[in-house]
């Protein structure tokens, strides 16, 4: 059965949206693609904590397809929090472009409603940290 039966099916039954969400590893990358509904519940979230939006390392550079993509590994560590101190490690994230120094870019809001935050590091980032923060 592909994707779209599972969704329909899913649907058919009153089975949640939410529990269609799933996740798929991408080979060699340390990364994953997210299908289903991507909207989270505000209810799970503290008053000032952190949402992140996008996450993505070595966009900078010549990569493989899928190979930028950082959100999981941010998300793992840093989501929920008021406040995070994230390093950035190319043996958790894979490098998607060897020899090239690659950038690392996040980009969060607050669940307070402030507007979207940005972090950055430039090449190479790996070894450095970022920091983000929702307890102003």
């Amino acid at each position: 059965m592909n994707l779209r039966g599972l969704a329909v099916l899913l649907l058919v039954t009153g089975a949640s949206t939410a529990m269609a969400q799933i996740s798929i590893g991408i080979p060699g990358t340390g990364s994953s693609i997210q299908v289903g509904p991507q909207q989270q519940d505000q209810r799970y979230y503290s008053r000032g904590s952190i949402r992140i939006l996008d996450a993505s390392y070595g966009r900078n550079c010549p990569v493989r397809m899928g190979g930028t993509n950082a959100i999981d590994d941010l998300a793992r560590y840093c989501q929920g929090r008021d406040y995070c101190t994230y390093r950035i490690d190319v043996r958790q994230l894979g490098d998607p472009s060897p020899g090239c120094p690659k950038d690392y870019h996040a980009s969060y809001v607050c669940a307070d409603g402030a507007g979207e935050q940005r972090a950055s590091a430039r090449g190479e980032a790996s070894g450095q940290s970022i920091v983000l923060d929702c307890r102003r």
